[in-house]
């Protein structure tokens, strides 16, 4: 079996990641917060240690999903876990000799064009502006310091791709609830930007087998959705270039 590191294994994405591959490759698992399961490394990316830098030896692949998930985080809080975590992912892959890393970046790449829906098609190539602004509650948030460590670790990987020949696919994926994430469940009022870029659990784990298994070559970037109809986000590359082939859709529920 494939050996793959999968680095924030125990949470919303990584252990629905998991359960899924368990079985089919050999998983090492790494997490700042194993949650009391003995089978995941508790380590913290941000400090470069040898220990956790290790276990990248010998593996064909990495999913880096570890970085705090709070979209409208403060810069200070960011730094380290979404920062200083994901050079030191990279530079551990690339150190370690594996061929390929799987990227968690964000649909808040683009989150600017939240306020703009005369751009009615948002692909790779919609130039970036990252931060969405909205309100959940009544408290106004703002994803701009979220969107731009994402948008950094694009352009890090296509770095990484470049110069050390290392295989990178960036997802901006869409949005993922925790648990079931069933389209009835997501809460109303974060209205159609939110909704229409769903991505259920069943085609996340497609997706990431995909970018697995796909042949692909330097640097990838692509979108990450279900099937949603009426959704600005484009994923005929995805589709194209990853043989994506999702089976559900927000509106038909």
């Amino acid at each position: 079996m494939k050996t793959v590191v999968i680095t924030g294994a125990t949470g919303n994405l990584g252990a629905k990641l998991r359960h899924h591959l368990e079985g089919r490759y050999e998983l090492r698992l790494l997490d700042r917060d194993p949650r009391g399961d003995s089978t995941v490394m508790a380590t913290d990316l941000a400090v470069w240690d040898s220990a956790w830098v290790n276990r990248f030896r010998g593996a064909e692949a990495v999913i880096h999903l570890a970085a705090d998930p709070l979209a409208h985080q403060t810069w200070p809080n960011l730094i380290g876990p979404n920062l200083d975590a994901l050079i030191h992912t990279f530079e551990a892959a690339a150190r370690n000799g594996v061929k390929r890393l799987v990227y968690a970046s964000s649909n808040h790449v683009l989150g600017g064009y939240l306020d703009e829906p005369s751009v009615e098609h948002l692909t790779p190539d919609t130039p970036p502006r990252p931060g969405a602004k909205y309100i959940v509650a009544g408290e106004k948030r703002d994803s701009s310091p979220y969107g731009a460590c994402k948008l950094f670790g694009e352009r890090l990987g296509r770095f990484y791709a470049e110069v050390h020949g290392l295989e990178v696919i960036a997802l901006r994926i869409g949005w993922v609830r925790p648990g079931d994430n069933k389209p009835e469940e997501l809460p109303v009022e974060r209205g159609p930007w939110f909704r229409l870029m769903w991505l259920s659990n069943r085609d996340l784990c497609h997706l990431m087998d995909r970018c697995l298994e796909a042949n692909v070559k330097g640097f990838l970037l692509v979108n990450g959705m279900s099937a949603n109809t009426g959704m600005r986000w484009e994923i005929s590359e995805t589709r194209r270039l990853l043989g994506y082939e999702p089976q559900d859709d927000v509106t038909r529920s």
